[in-house]
């Protein structure tokens, strides 16, 4: 055996060690392996020389595949902000609410659709706090949903060429090799046939499986700690000359009217009670709720609160709980009374004390030690807050109250990239770059925001595994790879060696990052096809699909290890529904991708 497998095969084995344990993070693991190709060690013949030259092996950070998976980061987290996936997913699942099956549907079908073209893990965040709302608005167990969310993700990103970065990787080779890469939509019909069948076992059987949980677990009760705040009517509401009983919001389970204010007077809330406008609402409910309502063209937050068009328009907004600390300045102080706004450029937009229902207005209600805040303003003023000594900051969330012109922006550059893969005027590793710089210019996200949008740690793995895919190949290990496999399995036939690099890549991928086992995989999976002379696109669009497949751990994915505890999921649900799930993706993957793209 050449020298350079050896030394090829030790790097491969540390790396995966490295990755499963997470000694190191995986993009220092991935750096660690760009310098060990370019380290010289000894020879026979007592010469010393590296596998990679540099300029080789820093090739990874100027990869088309780098370039698209950073911008892709961008582009996903501008359509977040202005709020175009939580726009149609919203109101989709409150109209579902009403029937479990319909509403674990819808919640399957939106992040299967919204991670087509957004992040996976992204996605996630986005409906995760949509459907714990829903959840608590409906009285409905969060662990009849989440999961499916998270399983959405990881389907939706096998359907397109941007659904995941594994796919780019994948992709990337394949232009490397031949000069033509995968079409935007060329996995969409192994990807549609998977979800076909997965969706089927879990309305069949996998929702059997599921946990059944209570209404709202603990840690969901601890995150919607209810706040006490004050909404006024619009003088253009729809709710003017309707009684609270008439009202959608009034009814709310998560939402409670304490009473209305009128002029000088406080009145008790009947629901016989018709609203005028002006009126000032007091209301009780969790912070996602109360976000909700800055959604809302029928109230406005009461005048005192200085919330103004330009902060709502902002797409840099959060909101911090905080406590009132010990002998802090604030102890006997009303809001009416603080200068949050000026002091920090925060807006009070409620007030909780001990769960309980806070004496008169919030705003005219002097404040006590314990007391919890929950301060609105733009993420720029977090740190100042933080430092602010009489305060205790609990926690901090991004709020996107959906921007209309934002959103439809972001939605047209989706159909740009979209349009002109369709029609092949642009290639995704221009169009995707391109709409990322317009979504900055456009201002769907700031500049800063979308440095803090890449997820630098994916984009140096990436990188990082890129050469070693150009080492195997220069070295000759890939070709010796290949031919010892087809030699093994001589006899069975194509479709006996590509089940078994995909079984090999469903393993692969529940362990180390998927970009990783891409850049691992592709040049085997390309390599075999060359040697048996078929082509090889089935090879690398069925290696691509079952890439993504990480359902049978919850730490195999991002996407699962976020629902594990609202979900109030354990290891054993993840192994049995996911683990049908990926066998079921094998299967279709081996069976479909050589009907498509025939061997020969």
């Amino acid at each position: 055996m050449k020298a350079d497998y050896i030394a090829l095969a030790v790097i491969l084995f540390v790396a995966l060690w490295l990755f499963w344990t997470q000694r190191l993070r995986t993009d220092l693991t991935a750096l660690c392996v760009t310098v060990a190709l370019i380290l010289p060690w000894p020879h026979p013949g007592g010469s010393w020389k590296s596998i990679l030259e540099p300029q080789e092996a820093f090739v990874g950070l100027g990869s088309p595949a780098v370039v698209m998976v950073t911008a892709m980061f961008i582009f996903g987290a501008a359509m977040v902000r202005a709020g175009s996936a939580e726009l149609i997913g919203k109101r989709l699942f409150k109209a579902c609410a009403r029937h479990e099956l319909l509403l674990q549907m819808a919640v399957l079908g939106m992040t299967t659709l919204a991670s087509m073209f957004i992040n996976d893990t992204t996605v996630v965040v986005i409906f995760l706090p949509v459907i714990l709302a829903v959840c608590k608005e409906h009285g409905l167990s969060p662990s009849r949903y989440l999961l499916w969310a998270a399983y959405g993700s990881l389907l939706g990103g096998q359907w397109t060429l941007i659904g995941t970065r594994s796919n780019i990787v994948v992709s990337d080779y394949l232009r490397t090799e031949t000069g033509r890469s995968f079409g935007f939509f060329e996995l969409t019909p192994v990807a549609a046939v998977v979800f076909v069948v997965c969706a089927l076992f879990l309305v069949l059987l996998g929702r059997k499986w599921l946990p059944k949980g209570s209404a709202f677990s603990h840690a969901e009760e601890r995150l919607a700690r209810e706040y006490l705040t004050e909404v006024m009517v619009t003088p253009g509401s729809k709710t003017i000359g309707k009684s609270l009983d008439q009202i959608g919001w009034a009814q709310r389970s998560d939402l409670s009217v304490m009473e209305v204010i009128r002029g000088t007077e406080r009145l008790r809330a009947p629901g016989w009670l018709k609203l005028q406008a002006g009126d000032v609402l007091v209301m009780q409910g969790p912070v996602t709720t109360i976000s909700q309502l800055l959604q809302s063209p029928e109230f406005t937050f009461k005048e005192e609160l200085h919330l103004d068009d330009r902060t709502l328009r902002s797409v840099d907004l959060v909101t911090v709980e905080a406590l009132i600390g010990p002998r802090s300045d604030y102890e006997g102080r009303t809001l009416e009374e603080t200068s949050f706004k000026q002091d920090f450029g925060f807006t009070v937009l409620g007030i909780s004390r001990h769960g309980e229902v806070v004496p008169g207005g919030p705003m005219t209600t002097p404040l006590a030690f314990g007391d919890s805040l929950l301060l609105l303003g733009h993420v720029t003023g977090v740190g100042r807050i933080e430092r602010n000594e009489n305060l205790i900051v609990l926690g901090q969330q991004d709020v996107h109250p959906i921007n209309m012109t934002k959103a439809f922006i972001t939605l047209g550059l989706l159909l740009l990239i979209i349009g002109t893969a369709v029609s092949g005027l642009l290639s995704p590793s221009v169009s995707i770059p391109l709409v990322a710089v317009l979504a900055i210019l456009f201002k769907c996200i700031d500049l800063e925001g979308a440095y803090d949008a890449v997820d630098w740690q994916a984009v140096f793995t990436t990188a990082g595994m890129i050469p070693y895919g150009l080492a195997v190949e220069k070295t000759g290990a890939v070709q010796a790879l290949s031919h010892w496999a087809i030699q093994s399995l001589e006899g069975f036939g194509p479709g006996a060696l590509l089940g078994l690099l995909l079984l090999l890549a469903l393993i692969l991928t529940h362990f180390i990052d998927n970009s990783a086992t891409a850049v691992i995989l592709a040049p085997l999976a390309y390599e075999m096809a060359v040697e048996l002379q078929i082509n090889p696109k089935p090879f690398l669009v069925a290696l691509a699909v079952c890439i993504s497949a990480s359902f049978s751990t919850p730490i195999a994915h991002e996407s699962t290890i976020l629902v594990m505890g609202p979900g109030q999921y354990r290891f054993k649900h993840y192994l049995k529904i996911g683990g049908v799930l990926a066998l079921l993706t094998w299967l279709v993957a081996t069976w479909m991708a050589p009907v498509l793209w025939p061997f020969r």
